[in-house]
């Protein structure tokens, strides 16, 4: 099973990208071909969920659901503002999420600021990352010429699909993912967290 981590827009998403982070998730855990670092990490906090359950709930910020975060905030509340604690708590959990995976499998639909982060993070770390967008629910403020340009300068480690159907891109990833088991992997640099000092 490939580690991988299914990503899109995070806090103001919408059902775009909640479907198809659900319906990825889902698949992944049927077919046996591959995982999402995060769900599984979330599994153990939340066994008796569905997969379906739990995968909606990992579309949502962590700080939202993560059984461990109203402790990090009592340990923390005298010494950070609130927004700074959430952003270092979630920094620490998804930086483990990302070094987990060997893929990435995004949804640029509602692609914004951080997604863009989070693709270059892969890119540093020579990790390979397939993306998904569709004209027609591609938001109007989504430079769609930048995603491009991640193809253009990276063939090697991006692919992009246009797709037009959830089947569509589950049929895709596991063919993706059948074909990168045969291959060799290739050498990876680590994440690494910025220094806060």
């Amino acid at each position: 099973m490939i580690p991988c981590y299914v990503s899109g827009k995070g806090l103001h998403a919408t059902d775009i990208t909640w479907s198809f982070k659900t319906s990825v998730i889902s698949m992944l855990e049927s077919t046996g071909v591959g995982y999402d670092t995060r769900f599984s990490y979330y599994r153990k906090q939340f066994p008796k969920k569905s997969t379906e359950q739990l995968a909606r709930i990992v579309c949502d910020p962590i700080e939202y659901y993560d059984i461990d975060w109203p402790e990090y905030r009592a340990m923390h509340k005298r010494s950070m503002a609130k927004e700074e604690m959430a952003t270092r708590f979630m920094l620490e959990r998804d930086l483990m999420f990302q070094r987990q995976a060997q893929v990435a499998i995004y949804c640029f639909d509602e692609a914004g600021f951080g997604s863009g982060v989070n693709v270059m993070r892969f890119i540093y770390a020579n990790k390979p990352i397939l993306g998904f967008l569709n004209e027609e629910k591609t938001l109007s403020t989504i430079n769609t010429s930048n995603i491009l340009q991640l193809k253009a300068e990276f063939p090697h480690l991006v692919q992009l699909v246009e797709y037009r159907t959830l089947k569509q891109i589950n049929q895709e990833i596991e063919r993706y993912l059948s074909h990168f088991q045969q291959q060799p992997m290739p050498k990876k640099m680590h994440l690494v967290a910025a220094d806060q000092s």
